[in-house]
């Protein structure tokens, strides 16, 4: 296992403090630096009240306080503060909340949980990425309740971090008194009260319990000293002995059986962590590394160039069949990214059969457009489910739970539809086909995962499928779906570090709803629910605020979802006009704006729909150790879906493609914008399948911006004659 810098996410901070005394010490923690623990100059008068307990939530550190009394009731004062290495006093930096819990918050219907007669005294919090973890540990149970987090950081004063129950109170089996939880990244570890034993745990919000069983991993440390303590650090964890004066520092690794692996390094601690020091780990936001800014395809340029990210998710497309014939003419002039492997389009070589007789890959009406036809292949929309994707990538069992690799023969044996081998041209998708030959496409983005639009949406903005199968965008499911724990999304993990700068802008809505903010973000933060105005917009509204420079740092792009007719998402059983008039106003919106040269405009697709693509799609990081649905352990991706990249830091005909085994997938959007916005990984909370993302800040190569501003000319047909846009 390679060790890098950045996996201790550059740099990591612990505070130390010693019971009784005000005083702290803060030491920058690298492992690859001479003085891996750096001392951080103090004020003499960075002190904090010794009673206090501090904790990193989201991109914060709450302090809060022993059991003491306010106008008469008991409970704990407690803050919310930013900090700051940087100031002289680290830990007393700006209040964003301040107030007091009052006892009866956790301890709920109940005088007592334990035969502990001072079991109130302290408030045990656990720090679970954007949640909270309270516990009350006995010798006969675990009593736990995960709470909410939301700092409201546009509204700084007294109102309560975490104002109510993510889940409700409840207890673990295995989890009581003596155990010592530290979570790390999306997991738990759990150190037995014998101190040489372990089980690892898996971190899911939307579970009840959030530790549920089975563990991960349990064993014995032979490694580590009964002695000694365990900090984590990032992906690291601290192993110190306060009486040695010793160190070692182990990276954590959850599929090995011992979970920590190495050392990294291991020496003598600071003469100021001695015997009774408390430490306490912050991760803050990843600065820019300004040495890197000026170097093209590092994630320090692209932090650097782009201020602006606009994602447009279309629906249910396969590569080949929009943009399998983009270089049919010969890629001799692209400047490929990652390998220099031929572009992989389609080709009328490849076939399924129907029956005996072989279906070839073929144009929808020779590729060519006319007003005697519209623009819409195929007479009825494609399987694609769970079950069906499976039997169309593998025609031959035992397939998937055989663990072969896909085949890509079975989609007209599904479907009973040899349509699905029709593909487009880009005479007939010019916008679509324009920008990726203009800007940048990928010919090794998958599909997330095999199955339809919910999954994959949900892959692209949580980093999982909620381990659920299928669609759940109608009836009371999608009514009430917001009122049950789910995994957060990536506009959570933002918020809990303070970055409110984003807006989802919708076209239509669906079921009544906003589709996007009803099924993968209501319900987790409150602020938001209370002011969804603040966060929600129109798709016009979109166009204008590209136009005159205000748009947010994130903007999330729905389009009009599939109907008879109008529909922009590009699904089969719609006409595509609407959908290529749709994109095109939107480019032109982003170019014409002032914003043009610091915006990054991701086109994709959630899923390929049953339509066929050729390239056979890899096995793939299951994203919770836990989930498995009907067999299926989401840990197959999907076919290839397009993916385009529009900025004027992109060289003109680019091809990009991941470094690596692991190719792209929807995962890689939401992995690039963490880093880019500088949330350090650990602090992500969004499943395995993210933190093994591949990222694709490669793909901006060009040393300036481009001055050439392509303009496009939508398609036309039967029902939207060429005339229209005369």
């Amino acid at each position: 296992m390679t060790i890098h810098s950045q996996d201790l996410s550059s740099p990591g901070f612990l505070i130390c403090r010693h019971p009784g005394n005000d005083a702290y010490q803060i030491y920058r923690v690298d492992p690859d630096a001479e003085q891996v623990f750096e001392p951080i100059a103090v004020s003499a008068e960075a002190t904090l009240d010794s009673s206090f307990r501090i904790a990193q939530i989201g991109g914060y550190l709450l302090q809060w306080g022993a059991l003491s009394e306010q106008k008469g009731k008991p409970g704990y004062h407690y803050a919310l503060t930013a900090f700051g290495p940087e100031s002289p006093t680290p830990l007393t930096g700006k209040t964003i909340q301040s107030g007091f819990w009052e006892k009866k918050k956790f301890w709920g219907y109940r005088r007592y949980y334990s035969s502990c007669p001072d079991e109130a005294q302290h408030l045990d919090l656990i720090p679970m990425t954007s949640f909270v973890l309270s516990m009350i540990p006995a010798k006969g149970r675990g009593t736990y309740e995960l709470w909410n987090f939301d700092p409201k950081p546009k509204a700084p004063g007294t109102a309560d971090p975490i104002p109510y129950p993510y889940s409700g109170q409840g207890a673990f089996p295995l989890i009581k008194e003596g155990h010592k939880l530290i979570p790390i990244g999306n997991y738990v570890l759990d150190r037995l009260p014998d101190r040489k034993h372990f089980r690892l745990w898996s971190f899911d919000p939307q579970q009840h319990p959030p530790l549920a069983l089975p563990a991960v991993q349990e064993g014995c440390w032979e490694q580590i000293g009964e002695q000694h303590e365990l900090t984590a650090i990032g992906n690291h964890l601290l192993e110190w002995s306060p009486t040695a004066g010793t160190y070692r520092l182990w990276a954590f690794d959850p599929q090995d059986a011992h979970v920590l692996v190495g050392p990294v390094c291991e020496g003598e601690l600071p003469s100021g962590i001695g015997t009774g020091a408390e430490l306490t780990a912050f991760q803050p936001q990843v600065l820019v590394q300004q040495p890197r800014v000026e170097i093209p395809g590092t994630i320090d340029f692209m932090r650097s160039k782009i201020k602006h990210v606009v994602y447009y998710m279309l629906e249910s497309r396969s590569f080949d069949n929009v943009c399998g014939w983009l270089y049919e003419k010969g890629d001799q002039d692209c400047h490929y990214i990652g390998s220099h492997e031929p572009f992989d389009g389609a080709s009328t070589d490849n076939y399924n059969l129907d029956g005996e007789r072989k279906v070839h890959v073929s144009k929808f009406k020779d590729g060519e457009l006319s007003d005697q036809w519209n623009l819409a292949a195929l007479d009825q929309d494609p399987f694609h489910d769970t079950t069906d994707n499976l039997q169309q990538m593998f025609a031959e069992e035992p397939g998937y739970w055989g663990h072969r690799k896909p085949d890509m023969a079975g989609f007209i044996l599904n479907n009973a539809n040899p349509q699905v081998m029709e593909t487009f041209s880009p005479q007939q998708l010019p916008v679509l086909n324009g920008l990726a030959r203009e800007f940048a496409v990928s010919d090794r983005w998958f599909c997330s995962v095999p199955g339809g639009t919910d999954m994959n949406r949900a892959f692209s903005v949580t980093g999982s499928a909620f381990n659920r199968l299928g669609t759940w965008e109608g009836g009371n499911v999608y009514k009430y779906w917001p009122d049950f724990p789910h995994r957060q999304s990536l506009w959570k993990v933002l918020w809990s570090h303070g970055i409110t700068d984003w807006k989802i802008y919708n076209a239509v809505l669906w079921e009544k709803c906003i589709f996007t903010y009803q099924l993968y973000l209501k319900g987790q933060i409150p602020t938001v629910d209370a002011n969804p105005e603040d966060f929600v917009a129109g798709l016009s509204q979109f166009r204008k605020d590209a136009r005159s420079g205000d748009l947010p740092a994130f903007s999330f792009l729905e389009p009009v979802w599939i109907a008879p007719s109008g529909a922009t998402s590009y699904h089969p059983g719609a006409d595509l006009v609407p959908g290529e008039r749709a994109l095109n106003e939107i480019y032109e919106a982003v170019k014409n704006g002032p914003g043009w040269d610091s915006t990054l405009l991701v086109i994709t697709f959630d899923k390929n729909n049953g339509l066929y693509d050729h390239v056979a799609p890899p096995y793939a990081k299951k994203p919770w150790p836990n989930d498995l649905n009907n067999g299926f352990a989401y840990d197959l991706m999907g076919p290839r879906v397009p993916t385009i990249m529009v900025s004027p830091w992109i060289k003109q005909h680019t091809v990009f493609r991941a470094e690596g085994d692991t190719p792209f997938d929807a995962t890689s959007f939401t992995a690039t914008l963490l880093h880019w916005f500088g949330i350090p990984k650990p602090l992500w909370g969004l499943g395995d399948r993210m933190e093994a993302a591949p990222t694709f800040e490669s793909v901006f190569q060009a040393v300036e911006p481009r001055t050439d501003t392509p303009a496009f000319t939508p398609p036309y047909d039967k029902s939207f004659p060429k005339e229209e846009d005369d």
